[in-house]
Parts: structure tokens; C-alpha cells; sequence
């Protein structure tokens, strides 16, 4: 009786026989064009990688727009602390802090609390507020998907 093993043996050199056997594939003739056009596009965008990719002259412009930031930021938080105290004994919380008499009246005198410090805000500070921390999220998120997603995918030919 014929033993399985050298059956599937020999099954598999006639399979390999007949696929080395096999003419090789003719790839389309659109195929170069469109590899080349999508090299082309990749090295294209190749500068948005990363921030180590960018110019230095970009880097070094970001590295000043966050440099002063820092003492504006500084800055608003320093009038806003201002703003916050007089606001905080203006309503009287810091009094309600103190002795606690009811979780009804501190949640109004908070409520109080809110109006006016909205009104002691000036709006354009809260919308030039919005706008700064809008395009640092933004910023903050285009950099992220660029440092985590790469342009450039790595990609392994596979070979029969």
C-alpha cells in the first residue's frame, strides 16, 4: 500500500512543477504609469511626514510662535486671576466657603458666580480665546495624525 505521506509529497512537486512551469505574468500596460504617477504624488507630500522633514526655517518660526505664547498666556492668566478674585468677593463665595449653610444657596451663589464673571470677560478676550485654543487643538491634531500615520506606508513584495 502506498504511504500517504510521500502521495502528498509527491501531489505537492507536481504542483510546483506545473506553477514553475507556468509563463510569467504580464503586469497591465497602465500599471507603470499609474506607480510612477502615485511616486510622484507620495514624494510630493513627503515634507508634510513630520516635523523633523520640515525646513528649518519653518521650524524655527514655530519654535517662535510657541515662545511667545508662553508670556502671552502668562499674561491673560494674570488678569484673569485678577478678574476671578474680585469677582469670587464681589459674590460673597469665598464667605460661603467658609460655612457652608446650604447646598441650595451655594449652587445659587455659584450660578451668580458664573454671570458675573461672564460679564467681567470681555468678549472679545473669550472669542479671542475660542480662536487660540481652536487652532492649537487643530494644530495640536494635524501634527498627531502626521507623527502617527506616516505618508509613507512600508510595503513588503510578496514572492511565490
Amino acid at each position: 500500500m502506498n504511504n500517504p505521506t510521500s502521495l502528498e509529497e509527491r501531489l505537492e512537486q507536481l504542483a510546483h512543477q506545473a506553477l514553475r512551469d507556468l509563463p510569467p505574468c504580464a503586469a497591465p500596460t497602465s500599471l507603470e504609469a499609474r506607480v510612477l504617477r502615485e511616486i510622484d504624488r507620495r514624494t510630493s507630500h513627503q515634507h508634510l511626514a513630520g516635523i523633523t522633514r520640515w525646513p528649518r526655517a519653518a521650524r524655527a518660526l514655530l519654535i517662535a510662535v510657541c515662545a511667545l505664547c508662553v508670556p502671552l498666556a502668562w499674561m491673560l492668566a494674570a488678569r484673569l486671576r485678577e478678574r476671578v478674585a474680585h469677582a469670587l468677593a464681589h459674590a460673597g463665595v469665598v464667605h460661603m466657603a467658609q460655612s457652608i449653610r446650604g447646598t441650595s444657596r451655594t449652587i445659587l451663589d455659584l450660578g451668580e458666580l458664573a454671570v458675573h464673571l461672564t460679564h467681567a470677560i470681555p468678549s472679545d478676550w473669550l472669542f479671542a480665546g475660542l480662536l487660540i485654543v481652536g487652532a492649537a487643538y487643530a494644530m495640536l491634531g494635524a501634527l498627531g495624525y502626521l507623527l502617527l500615520y506616516p505618508t509613507l506606508p512600508h510595503s513588503k513584495a510578496h514572492t511565490v
